[in-house]
């Protein structure tokens, strides 16, 4: 026993201490909730299919149920309804296949462990967590297979303590390992070692596995095809070496065959589902207009140095890895173009998602967890360089990376006690944060506005500033759709009626270029209303909307017979509410405001204003 823990590899015993830590740290915090938000979405698959007997959502009822007594997520943005009936999941289906043997395991245990086998109690949070805790260490070891095949033991060892202890590997494993680019990270260490290994000694079973692996990480998460690019372009860096990789591949077409068939068959239950639930083999999920790619316009500079959630701002280790490009090319070739092109490419790809810093509670920019695999790499070929450095220069840069590292540790810590925000961080509060363990109110203010709020608050206006956007008192009737009212009025001597053939009073309707140059706005909205027949009878709101090409990504209604009112027939009311700009998609998107009549034979509309509230500076 004791003759093989001295015989235990420096990076073994690396990536044991550090998978013992992760586990730690992962239940240093229990995991009782960890299906929520959008790992609810990636894991309804499993529940849905093989507990509820309803995959294609028919029946709701179970999901709200579930929604009410577990609490995974304040609204079900998880699925789309489609004209079919039912609904269709937002998420692909590789998460849940990769869970699927942890859901199992749950499942025939709950019951006897005294749990409802609902899919969502203890014993599935639990399998969850651990089965993502068994996907990290296993990518932590692969990692160490790959560098093995490059560098030396020592250097291994330091590239993947450096990896894990000084990125955001370590929040995104520890503390938020349901996400999908924790699996992400080992299918990508399995693409590139099947990579290596095919290219070393061409077999057709390493073919199979390299389809297998990516086409489930494709199906993990769709913007990941980018990893074809890997095997693709392995080997190239010159003429010659073109030449001789496709000699090889034509030497061995059947490996690609075989390769292709392998991949679709990876992805053939996304397509079984789509066509299942919706009709159609192919079909987009990702319906929200507020949200989509813009590849003609990536926000590169903000995903890079952004302090909202920058890389290099908050993960400045990754930094080496770049910089170890360099030396990667002048002594590995055959790896640097696959790994610069493929890097570039995701980057581009990752920049280019309107929603650049990926909303949700990860630290740094979680889409770029995948790319240290292969970034790995030019850091351990730069290390190597360092270690053949002078004494001098091997402890400034010993210092500097030391202090890199527990940056990111104290970073993480900042993270995990909310001193770092987890989705509105700025420039000004990150200095004004950095190196701190408590924070004033005061420190807090400079953070991005809490689009949370549901009303802008009397302390807000100090540092607002109000425009009239619109102020209709139907004195005229030129360009007004509907019945001018003569002699019933609030103010003046004429209203606006709505009716079942009029139902609408516009407001506003304006891009956002033109309604403010601001971060945000608050838009107050109020109108004076009049029930010409029953108030019980009438059913109306107010309504603003931003709308992207036509779809609606913030709508808001307020209801004048939600109670809040006292809505008398034939008596005047005033009806307002605050709406708050949502994060814009572009600067074309429109902000509409409304009056609706829903219900009911005729309501009069009278001073219908609309303010805008902007920062002053």
């Amino acid at each position: 026993m004791l003759n093989s823990v001295r015989n235990i590899s420096i990076s073994k015993a690396i990536c044991l201490l550090l998978g013992v830590s992760i586990v730690f740290f992962r239940f240093l915090y229990p995991p009782v909730t960890v299906l929520s938000w959008d790992v609810f979405g990636y894991y309804l698959y499993l529940p849905a299919k093989f507990i509820y007997k309803d995959i294609g959502l028919h029946d709701l009822s179970w999901v709200k149920a579930i929604l009410e007594k577990y609490q995974p997520s304040d609204t079900l943005y998880q699925v789309y309804s489609i004209p079919q009936g039912g609904y269709v999941i937002k998420y692909s289906i590789g998460l849940a296949i990769l869970n699927a043997p942890a859901f199992f395991f749950a499942n025939m245990h709950a019951a006897k462990l005294g749990y409802p086998a609902d899919g969502f109690s203890l014993p599935y949070q639990y399998a969850y967590a651990i089965s993502g805790l068994i996907y990290t260490i296993i990518g932590m070891f692969m990692l160490r297979k790959i560098l093995k095949e490059y560098v030396n033991e020592t250097t291994t060892g330091i590239v993947i303590l450096l990896i894990v202890l000084g990125t955001n590997y370590f929040q995104l494993t520890a503390f938020d390992g349901m996400l999908s680019h924790n699996y992400l990270f080992t299918l990508y260490t399995f693409i590139v070692w099947y990579t290596i290994r095919w290219h070393q000694a061409p077999k057709a079973k390493y073919a199979v596995l390299l389809g297998l692996f990516m086409g489930l990480t494709i199906l993990t998460r769709p913007t990941e095809m980018v990893c074809l690019l890997i095997p693709l372009l392995w080997g190239i860096y010159d003429i010659k070496s073109l030449q001789a990789k496709w000699k090889q591949v034509c030497s061995n077409w059947s490996h690609l065959v075989l390769l292709v068939l392998a991949l679709f068959i990876a992805g053939l239950p996304q397509l079984v589902y789509w066509k299942s639930v919706t009709g159609h083999w192919f079909y987009y999920s990702y319906r929200n207009p507020g949200e989509g790619f813009e590849f003609l316009h990536p926000f590169i500079l903000e995903v890079l140095f952004g302090f909202r959630k920058g890389w290099l701002i908050y993960t400045p280790l990754m930094g080496l890895a770049l910089a170890g490009l360099y030396i990667l090319y002048i002594k590995q070739r055959a790896a640097f173009w696959a790994s610069l092109v493929y890097f570039l490419v995701n980057l581009w790809v990752v920049s280019s998602w309107t929603c650049w810093w990926y909303a949700g509670g990860s630290f740094s920019q979680r889409a770029l967890l995948s790319s240290y695999v292969l970034l790995s790499l030019p850091l351990a070929y730069l290390i190597n360089q360092v270690r053949e450095w002078k004494s001098v220069y091997i402890a400034g840069i010993s210092i500097l990376v030391l202090f890199l590292l527990l940056l990111n540790v104290f970073q993480t810590w900042q993270w995990v006690h909310g001193i770092i925000d987890k989705t509105r961080m700025t420039r000004a509060y990150y200095f004004a944060s950095f190196g701190k363990t408590s924070l004033k109110d005061i420190d807090r203010s400079l953070l991005l506005i809490d689009r949370t709020q549901e009303e802008m608050q009397p302390s807000d206006t100090i540092n607002l500033i109000c425009h009239q956007l619109a102020f209709h008192s139907y004195e005229e009737s030129s360009g007004i759709p509907g019945k001018l009212i003569m002699d019933t009025a609030f103010t003046g001597k004429h209203s606006l009626e709505l009716n079942k053939a009029s139902a609408f009073a516009p407001g506003v309707d304006i891009a956002y270029k033109d309604l403010t140059n601001k971060e945000y706005a608050w838009i107050r909205i109020s109108a004076m209303v009049y029930p010409a027949d029953s108030a019980k009878n009438i059913s109306a709101s107010l309504v603003a909307s931003f709308e992207y090409k036509g779809g609606s990504y913030k709508y808001k209604a307020e209801s004048i017979t939600n109670g809040k009112y006292l809505l008398l027939p034939y008596h005047w009311t005033k009806v307002s509410f605050d709406f708050l700009t949502p994060e814009i998609r572009s600067t074309e998107d429109r902000l509409k405001v409304y009056a609706w009549l829903q219900g009911g034979s005729r309501l009069l509309i009278d001073d219908f204003k609309v303010e805008k509230w902007e920062p002053k500076e």
